[in-house]
């Protein structure tokens, strides 16, 4: 997988954290001497971010000797990336390189237990990581579900039509939102359009309407059954995704209900992977 930030904000990154110099290093007076880095895995984990923590220690001057791909499965104690150069470089990016490992690494492994769950009782049931990331993470947080196996539901408002109840509060309901979705439809040919609802008579109503796809939100596993059953069998062609609240606890639940699509922000909430470190004097 490619680095996905630009070199500005991996720069950023390094001078967020080290304004001036590393004091401690600077005050040792061990700047120059050469070592060595090496990250591992702790537990079992996907493992995420090892290209920008690559082009981190770059930019702080070592040389990277090896590092595992974005989405590798590693088991426990196993080598992620290894770096060489001076005790100075390798001290500052150590830690910024480990804080993107980690936290990357963690959604990343959250996000293939889900997927992995859901494929045992439904391999073609798709799950999507929603946009509710903390801001300024969208780029790390969108390659950390894409390594554990999941995709994006929504990149950004740009991209996408999903109406929600709240569209519905300045159109003057629902029955003027299925008076205007014909128009909407042609004026927006390239794009299908997705509604999300929060009961069975208006999911009926926009599937009726033409609506390309259903997101169903908040609605218990067990209610949502009999409704996706039937609305496949009348209109086979539409889409079927559900959201709100599903976790590891529950995911297999909503997996075995037939719908399209999981609609999830389960991966990105949660501890950080566990990596370990190792620094080694290669006089």
């Amino acid at each position: 997988m490619r680095n996905v930030l630009s070199d500005a904000a991996i720069a950023q990154l390094i001078e967020e954290d080290v304004p001036y110099v590393d004091l401690t290093t600077f005050g040792l007076g061990i700047g120059k001497q050469p070592g060595e880095i090496e990250f591992y895995s702790r537990h079992p984990m996907v493992v995420c971010a090892t290209e920008e923590a690559a082009r981190v220690f770059e930019q702080c001057g070592a040389k990277v000797l090896t590092h595992v791909e974005s989405s590798t499965k590693l088991a426990a104690k196993q080598l992620i990336l290894k770096a060489a150069g001076s005790a100075e470089a390798l001290h500052i990016a150590w830690r910024i390189a480990l804080n993107l490992l980690e936290y990357t690494s963690g959604i990343a492994t959250r996000t293939n237990s889900l997927v992995e769950a859901a494929h045992q009782i439904n391999p073609s049931v798709g799950i999507v990581g929603t946009r509710k990331v903390f801001p300024g993470t969208r780029a790390l947080s969108v390659k950390a579900i894409l390594a554990g196996g999941a995709i994006p539901h929504r990149l950004g408002l740009s991209e996408s039509i999903l109406i929600f109840k709240e569209h519905l509060t300045y159109l003057g309901g629902m029955s003027e939102l299925l008076k205007a979705l014909p128009a909407l439809k042609q004026r927006f040919q390239e794009h299908k359009m997705a509604m999300e609802v929060e009961t069975v008579a208006d999911a009926w109503a926009i599937a009726q309407a033409g609506v390309d796809i259903i997101q169903f939100d908040k609605v218990s596993s067990a209610d949502l059954k009999p409704v996706v059953l039937s609305l496949k069998h009348q209109y086979p062609n539409i889409k079927i995704a559900v959201a709100g609240g599903i976790t590891l606890d529950n995911v297999q639940d909503y997996a075995s209900t037939g719908v399209d699509l999981l609609v999830t922000s389960y991966p990105y909430f949660g501890k950080p992977a566990d990596i370990g470190v190792k620094m080694s004097d290669v006089d």
